[in-house]
């Protein structure tokens, strides 16, 4: 169940594209106000004024005394995200849910049938009272756990250095793909999968924690006063106090997770039946198809592109296209390297590409690439390749990692390396119309691969060897 909450004006507002990595706002530069916080993982306080972010502090109530509160899990530049209880019945402890605070800016934007996430999902809309930097939007969710973009954060180490254990990953390689066959089946594009919106589910007894329980797990709330340059007040548009997002390492410990997973973040996605005109599309830019890309077109083909690059990304650890730099340049010199010369007309809309590669799409020699002052060289590498790198450079941890990681050095089987190969090969065609259909992809024999080990009994095998 989705819930949508409303704060302030007489009138359900609504968004699109409030997942969108860059959310596109004028500003009037002014000097800022606030002193920057000390805490880690925290939104800019500056943006906490008439348009921006609902003021959010640890033990507020919301709809009646329904939704308390009680720890925050993280914010985005559209959002900031908390944990809270839904007490839906009197006298109820209540369970955990997700609370996500969408700013004023934001949730003004369209009519309520034209958010994604409301259509695809179940709603309850309800009043609550006008807020000082305007009208809000906050969605609640099920509480799920980690994506997978934080599971294989290894800070520190090689990246690729900490992964899921190859059965975990092929099985939620599998329920990602069968989640997009299922919304292709109904007519609806996805539009921005990415490894960030794939979040492992949560044990059952999770949900029901009391407050004690869920400090105890997950740590009490850092938090630190909100400081004003001249010392007077923040006034009624920033809350009092900031509060630093809870650690990942708190709820990425395997008793608490279950080995299934759900898809999330329909803020770019549409029914193909009746796309919106002024539709754009917002993933990042790692995961852009080249159509997308080139083009700003979007489809069923689209989501099959990201599908495989989350594959790769889930079994491998790291991304395809490493977007550490975030230069939309920078990925296409990955793309050309990996799968070769674009074709016309978006190789000529690569308007670099003359620094790298030859006009076949070879990469230059490293000589010539050097005379040219290129901090990044492009050299000819191939999915096969990467595939194949796999776990050859993998810095062990400084301690057990769980068993739902794979150990330091584990490389793919030669069966293993052909069929995702294959799979990712005919996922990652340049050509939408070329690449293999979501219904193919479900049924590659990738998926029915055996010789993993599963993924319960390393966990009983680690207990085990905890006894």
């Amino acid at each position: 169940m989705l819930a949508l909450l409303r704060l302030g004006g007489n009138r359900l507002h609504s968004l699109t594209n409030f997942f969108t990595p860059v959310l596109r706002r004028t500003f009037t530069l002014v000097a800022p106000r606030f002193i920057p916080s000390r805490l880690d993982e925290i939104e800019d306080v500056e943006d906490y004024q008439p348009g921006g972010y609902h003021p959010i502090s640890v033990g507020d109530t919301f709809d009646h005394g329904r939704f308390r509160i009680i720890h925050k899990l993280g914010f985005g530049g559209s959002s900031t995200v908390w944990l809270a209880r839904d007490n839906r019945k009197a006298g109820d402890s209540g369970r955990i849910v997700t609370l996500k605070a969408l700013r004023a800016d934001v949730s003004s934007s369209k009519a309520p049938s034209e958010i994604p996430e409301l259509d695809i999902s179940q709603k309850l809309r309800v009043s609550l009272p006008p807020c000082p930097n305007g009208s809000h939007l906050f969605l609640i969710f099920p509480l799920a756990g980690p994506n997978i973009l934080a599971m294989s954060d290894s800070p520190g180490r090689t990246a690729g250095s900490r992964r899921l254990r190859a059965d975990l990953a092929k099985k939620v390689a599998k329920q990602t793909a069968t989640m997009i066959h299922h919304m292709h089946c109904t007519g609806i594009v996805h539009g921005d999968l990415t490894t960030s919106n794939i979040l492992f589910r949560l044990s059952p007894h999770v949900i029901k924690w009391s407050d004690s329980e869920v400090y105890a797990h997950l740590g009490d709330p850092e938090t630190e006063n909100v400081r004003t340059r001249d010392g007077q007040s923040p006034g009624p548009h920033a809350p009092a106090m900031l509060v630093e997002p809870i650690q990942n390492s708190r709820i990425s410990n395997a008793t608490l997770l279950q080995d299934s997973i759900i898809v999330s973040d329909f803020g770019q996605s549409y029914v193909v039946a009746s796309q919106p005109s002024s539709y754009e599309p917002g993933t990042v830019l790692n995961y852009l198809s080249p159509e997308a890309r080139f083009e700003g077109r979007v489809g069923l083909e689209t989501d099959v592109w990201a599908l495989g690059y989350a594959i790769f990304e889930i079994r491998a650890g790291v991304a395809l296209f490493e977007p550490l730099l975030g230069s939309d340049v920078d990925i296409l010199r990955q793309t050309v390297e990996t799968l070769g010369r674009l074709p016309d007309p978006w190789w000529g809309a690569f308007k670099q590409r003359a620094l790298w590669f030859e006009e076949d799409g070879q990469p230059k020699s490293e000589r010539d690439q050097e005379r040219a002052g290129l901090l990044l060289k492009a050299y000819r590498s191939s999915i096969r390749a990467k595939l194949r790198a796999i776990g050859e450079q993998d810095v062990p941890p400084s301690e057990d990692e769980g068993p739902m990681i794979d150990k330091p050095g584990v490389q793919l089987s030669e069966k293993e390396f052909e069929l995702l190969g294959d799979l990712l090969e005919k996922m990652l065609k340049y050509r939408p119309e070329e690449r293999i259909r979501i219904q193919d992809v479900i049924r590659h024999p990738w998926f029915t691969l055996r010789g993993f080990r599963s993924f319960w009994h390393a966990l009983c095998s680690c207990c085990k060897c905890m006894m």
